[in-house]
């Protein structure tokens, strides 16, 4: 028998633990990224934003009417990276949180079923997370 079709008998109650602790870690993750997010939030209000009013609006004529289309406003590149960054963690952690959390209620309803395990499951419950 290849390894890629070993199985590794685990009580499901052993899997609820294991859910668990893989929830609690993306709980932890989740709200490290909700609070990097919320510093990002306060530096992009604080100095992020950048104006540009066009050096044209200094001379008016009658062909040139740049000053109709205003200025214009950006947060700063290095700021919405930072922000997509947390805002990408942020949905990543919520959907494991969802995932383990579902996981957890279905093992610890069925806590004394056997289930086999292939090593993608294995690792899914008790691998290292990244």
């Amino acid at each position: 028998m290849q390894r890629k079709e070993w199985k590794f008998d685990y009580t499901a109650s052993k899997l609820a633990e294991a859910a668990k602790t893989k929830h609690l870690h993306h709980q932890e993750r989740f709200e490290w990224w909700k609070e990097k997010r919320d510093q990002v939030m306060a530096e992009i209000r604080k100095d992020g934003l950048e104006i540009d009013e066009k050096i044209a609006l200094e001379y008016v004529s009658p062909k040139r009417r740049d000053w109709e289309q205003g200025a214009q406003v950006t947060v700063r590149n290095d700021l919405k990276r930072d922000l997509n960054e947390c805002l990408e963690k942020l949905g990543y952690h919520t959907g494991l949180m969802n995932d383990y959390h579902g996981w957890h209620q279905v093992l610890s309803a069925n806590s004394e079923a056997r289930l086999s395990l292939d090593h993608d499951d294995w690792l899914f419950f008790f691998g290292q997370p990244q």
